[in-house]
C-alpha cells in the first residue's frame, strides 16, 4: 500500500490528506503547531473554494464550520462611495463568498480524514530535513513528541505555506513577483449596519473590510512597502488617525469610537512568488509552498483547495500503481494544469497596487477616471466579467477520484 507524508496541516495539506486517506492510501500528516487555536489571516472562502469543498463531499461537514456570508461589495474612492453592488447570478446563488473560522475548518478536515484507518496525524512535529536516496526524496527527518524520527514515504508533499521547509530543503528555485506593499491586519468590533465587503482606494492606500465569522470587523490596510516602519514608531493611535483620512465618514467615526478595542494588529509582508518547478523526484509542493499569493482578491486558500482537487486526480492512480515514473508524470501534469490559473491570478493581483500606489503624474487621473466609470452599471458588468477570476477561478476543476 502506498505511503504518503504531508508536511503542513493547513487547508491544502489537511484536505489532500482526507482525499488520499479516503482512497485507502496511508497518510501521515505532520503539523508543527500543537493545535489550531491561533490567529489566522485570509479566512475568506470564495465560491471557487466552496465548490472545491463541495466536490470533496464536505458540504454537510461545512455546516458545522462557523461562517459569515458576504452578500455585497462596495467601492469607495478617497472616502466617497462609488457603488454598492449586491452579488448575484447563478454561481453566487449557489455560493456567496464566506468568511470562515479557519481553526474550525482545519479541525473539520482532520476529523474527516481521521475516519479512515490509514490516516495518522502528528502535531508538534517539526520537519528538519528530507531523506534522499539515489537522487530521490524517500521521506523526512522530523522531531516529534516521541523524539527524532525518520519517516519514510513513497511521496512527500510540502503543503507547509510560504515558509515551507520542504521548499527550502528540497532545493526548489523561486521566482518572485512581489507587489510593493505591506498589509496591516486589524480586528475590532463590527458596526451593526455593516454588510458585505468594502474596498477603499486612494493614493498609496487600499483598505479592505468585512464582517468575520465571529462578528468582528476585519480590516486589511494595504500600504506601500516600507511605510510600516514609520507607522510602527508612531504607534496604534497614529495608525488610526491616518486610516481615518482615507475612509468614509461612518467608518472614520467607528474607528475613533473603537480605537481602544483594536485586537492584535499584525503586519504581513506581502509576497507573490512561484517555484520554477513544483516537484523534485519523490516530492511535490502545493498551495502557498508552490505559489505564494498576494492578499489582493483573497485567493490563497481557494487556489490551494483547487490545487488539491487536481493533485488528487493524478496522484491517486499513480500511487495505487506504485510506479515512481508514473508518479513523476503525475507531478508534471498537476503543475501543467494549475499554472494557467496561478499565472493569470498573480498577473491580475499585480494591477491594483501598481495603479493605486502610483505617484506618477497620471496616477491620480487614472484612479479618478476608473472610479467615475465604475459608477455605471454597464461598466461594472463588463469589468465584472474580467474580475470573475477572483470569485470563480480561471479553469474548470473537477474531482475524478
Amino acid at each position: 500500500m502506498a505511503n504518503v507524508v504531508i508536511v503542513g496541516a493547513g487547508p491544502a495539506g489537511a484536505s489532500l490528506a482526507y482525499l488520499l486517506a479516503r482512497r485507502g492510501i496511508e497518510v501521515t500528516l505532520l503539523e508543527r503547531e500543537q493545535g489550531f487555536s491561533r490567529e489566522f489571516r485570509g479566512e475568506v472562502l470564495m465560491p471557487s473554494g466552496l465548490e472545491a469543498l463541495e466536490q470533496m463531499g464536505l458540504q454537510d461537514a461545512m455546516e458545522g464550520v462557523p461562517s459569515q456570508e458576504q452578500g455585497s461589495v462596495s467601492l469607495y474612492m478617497n472616502g466617497s462611495l462609488i457603488f454598492d453592488q449586491a452579488l448575484y447570478g447563478k454561481r453566487f446563488e449557489r455560493h456567496l463568498p464566506r468568511a470562515v473560522s479557519q481553526p474550525k475548518l482545519l479541525e473539520m478536515l482532520v476529523s474527516e480524514a481521521a475516519k479512515n484507518q490509514g490516516f495518522r496525524m502528528e502535531q508538534g512535529a517539526s520537519v528538519k530535513g528530507l531523506i534522499e536516496e539515489d537522487g530521490r526524496v524517500v521521506g523526512v527527518r522530523a522531531r516529534t513528541r516521541q523524539g527524532e524520527e525518520r519517516i519514510r514515504a513513497d511521496l512527500v508533499v510540502g503543503a507547509d505555506g510560504r515558509a515551507s521547509i520542504v521548499r527550502k530543503k528540497g532545493g526548489f528555485r523561486v521566482k518572485h513577483s512581489s507587489p510593493p506593499l505591506d498589509v496591516i491586519w486589524l480586528k475590532l468590533p463590527c458596526p451593526t449596519n455593516w454588510t458585505g465587503g468594502r474596498l477603499y482606494m486612494g493614493r498609496g492606500h487600499f483598505l479592505l473590510g468585512y464582517r468575520t465569522w465571529d462578528g468582528f470587523l476585519q480590516l486589511a490596510w494595504i500600504i506601500v512597502k516600507g511605510a510600516f516602519h514609520q507607522l510602527k514608531e508612531e504607534g496604534v493611535d497614529q495608525w488610526i488617525d491616518e486610516m481615518k483620512t482615507h475612509v468614509s465618514p461612518d467608518l472614520a467615526s467607528h474607528l475613533e469610537a473603537e480605537r481602544g478595542s483594536i485586537h492584535k494588529p499584525f503586519l504581513l509582508d506581502a509576497v507573490s512568488d512561484c517555484v520554477e518547478s513544483w516537484s523534485v523526484p519523490g516530492a511535490l509542493l502545493l498551495g502557498d509552498a508552490a505559489h505564494t499569493m498576494s492578499p489582493v482578491g483573497a485567493q490563497g486558500i481557494n487556489l490551494a483547495l483547487r490545487d488539491v482537487i487536481v493533485a488528487a486526480n493524478h496522484l491517486v492512480p499513480a500511487l495505487e500503481r506504485g510506479d515512481p515514473e508514473l508518479l513523476g508524470s503525475a507531478f508534471l501534469e498537476i503543475e501543467r494544469e494549475r499554472m494557467r490559473e496561478i499565472r493569470t491570478v498573480q498577473r491580475f493581483q499585480e494591477l491594483p497596487p501598481r495603479v493605486g500606489f502610483s505617484h506618477a503624474w497620471w496616477g491620480e487621473a487614472a484612479r479618478f477616471t476608473a472610479a467615475q466609470l465604475a459608477r455605471f452599471a454597464p461598466v461594472r458588468l463588463i469589468a465584472g466579467k474580467r474580475l470573475a477570476i477572483f470569485p470563480f477561478g480561471v479553469t474548470e476543476v473537477d474531482l475524478r477520484v
